[in-house]
């Protein structure tokens, strides 16, 4: 079976599960690019040689994408670049040129006669693709069935309506998140299928680098913003800390933090894009990761903590609870409860024997449970061949 996963970013999440689907059938993987740098999550590749339009040399991919990526693919699927005008669906500038660009992208992808196209993540561009690119099997998977609070984009949401009006199927990472994106766009139950992600294990490939860290510490890390609930735990750690004398708090990620004026002792703040080799010296030093979110769809957060075995503590929202088992693998606490996740850290910071078990039984959720990537590639391949 020839399928096309065509990535408007992701790339965690993207990478992780096409080196493991590319096991059971034959996987070329599209990402849409622009400017001189994609820089994402895992993926920071320089795109100064790239050239504008479609680009499938296997040399050049590798080269922009860097040595980890390079390595941790290993030749398993085909990775290639889609290199747009501009990122924007309608442009004063590039607007016009794009459709061009991806219009003759389109026909060149057309000769490889895919069987299943595969989209992953959301943007303008989609459109083209739902329209121009003709395949009997297509499926998308959103990651945000909603915007997020503070975060409201009115015309991102009315283009993932009119997509639901089109003659494809959807993929959904946890069955909460299955039977909300029923209900927000009215789609019929048996177009949409919930498949879970495995860890994000492509940060594996990297090397931690050393950075200047406190010897004890819970971590916060990834994309700052408003739902992510730093004022709760910022406030949580201050009465935390009073109990604790050497236990500190770092936060790590790119956004405007809006911090309440709290006490900032012992809170180290790295405020700008964490590359993947400094991330994964994070997470390996830290006690726990800790997502406090007010609100949440699917959180990669976790699979990436998770990839190195590292226990969670997360707000009680969205599908969470299906992939953070309470006691287990983490703790979850009631949105918006300072006091419950002081509680929480408490526990894990007084009972390092907790952590540990909480970090064996988060491999064995690897090994045999529900983010086993076998499991998930052979459900996917299930779907696919529905």
């Amino acid at each position: 079976m020839k399928v096309l996963l065509v990535a408007f970013g992701n790339p965690d999440n993207v990478l992780s599960l096409s080196r493991h689907l590319s096991e059971k059938v034959d996987l070329s993987v599209l990402f849409l690019v622009s400017g001189e740098h994609f820089r994402q999550g895992v993926m920071d590749a320089d795109l100064s040689d790239i050239e504008t339009g479609l680009t499938t040399d296997a040399a050049q991919i590798n080269k922009s994408a860097g040595n980890e990526i390079s390595e941790y693919i290993n030749g398993r699927f085909n990775l290639w670049f889609l290199k747009t005008i501009s990122r924007k669906f309608i442009h004063k500038r590039g607007g016009a040129a794009n459709y061009r660009v991806i219009r003759d992208a389109i026909t060149e992808l057309q000769k490889y006669k895919f069987d299943v196209i595969h989209f992953n993540g959301t943007s303008g561009f989609l459109l083209y693709f739902l329209n121009k690119m003709k395949c009997e099997k297509r499926f998308w998977t959103l990651h945000d069935y909603k915007s997020h609070s503070g975060e409201e984009n009115t015309f991102g949401n009315i283009l993932n309506r009119i997509y639901t009006k089109y003659n494809i199927r959807y993929i959904q990472h946890y069955e909460y998140l299955k039977e909300e994106f029923i209900k927000y766009f009215k789609v019929s139950r048996e177009k949409v299928f919930t498949v879970y992600s495995g860890v994000f294990d492509i940060y594996r490939a990297f090397e931690p680098k050393k950075m200047d860290l406190p010897d004890k510490y819970i971590l916060f890390f990834g994309r700052i913003s408003r739902y992510k609930g730093l004022n709760l735990l910022i406030k949580s750690f201050n009465s935390v800390k009073k109990e604790i004398n050497d236990l500190n708090l770092v936060i790590a990620g790119a956004g405007n933090p809006e911090l309440e004026p709290y006490d900032m002792d012992r809170i180290k703040i790295i405020n700008r894009y964490i590359n993947p080799n400094e991330l994964v010296n994070l997470i390996a030093g830290s006690i726990c990761v800790v997502t406090p979110y007010s609100d949440s769809t699917h959180s990669g957060v976790i699979m990436t903590s998770y990839g190195f075995n590292k226990p969670v503590i997360s707000s009680r929202v969205s599908g969470i609870s299906e992939v953070i088992i309470d006691n287990e693998t983490g703790f979850l606490f009631e949105p918006g409860s300072a006091e419950g996740l002081s509680e929480k850290i408490r526990t894990i910071c007084y009972n390092p024997e907790i952590a540990k078990k909480m970090s064996m039984n988060i491999g064995k959720l690897q090994e045999e449970g529900k983010l086993n990537w076998d499991l998930i590639s052979d459900k996917m391949l299930k779907i696919y061949s529905s």
